[in-house]
């Protein structure tokens, strides 16, 4: 499967997140990041990732599929309980940036996790509109 845009009900659980979530890219900072979806499998414990890329900058962050869904907001499930053994909060989404696109500045930080807060706070920098008074989400 490659990006594309997720319109109808397939696929919106992930296309309705992401747009909600970032509303600028915490890549590039651009306000109409357009952001396309993609899904890998793999066999780990954190479950398959959604791939969301940024239409500019061609950036791509990733999310394990229960994180974006909610099934990792309580312990009472085994991807909830095994992210809660790892470290990580439940309740908190966690993205990673998978590819750094265009943006060859953000080579280092590819592999690296970041919170949604976190996220928004360096879109938040980066953004060229200050309209928006630092709020994202």
């Amino acid at each position: 499967m490659a990006f594309k845009r997720m319109e109808g009900f397939a696929g919106s659980v992930p296309q309705g997140f992401i747009d909600r979530s970032l509303k600028v890219c915490p890549l590039c900072g651009t306000n109409n990041p357009h952001w396309s979806i993609d899904q890998k499998m793999q066999m780990k414990l954190e479950g398959n990732l959604y791939l969301f890329q940024c239409e500019q900058c061609k950036g791509v962050l990733s999310s394990p599929v229960p994180d974006v869904t909610g099934f990792n907001n309580t312990v009472l499930t085994t991807t909830g309980l095994l992210k809660k053994l790892s470290g990580k909060k439940n309740g908190v989404i966690y993205l990673r940036i998978y590819d750094s696109g265009n943006n060859v500045d953000l080579k280092d930080s590819i592999g690296k996790e970041y919170t949604l807060q976190e996220l928004n706070q360096m879109a938040s920098e980066k953004s060229p509109e200050p309209e928006q008074n630092g709020k994202f989400y």
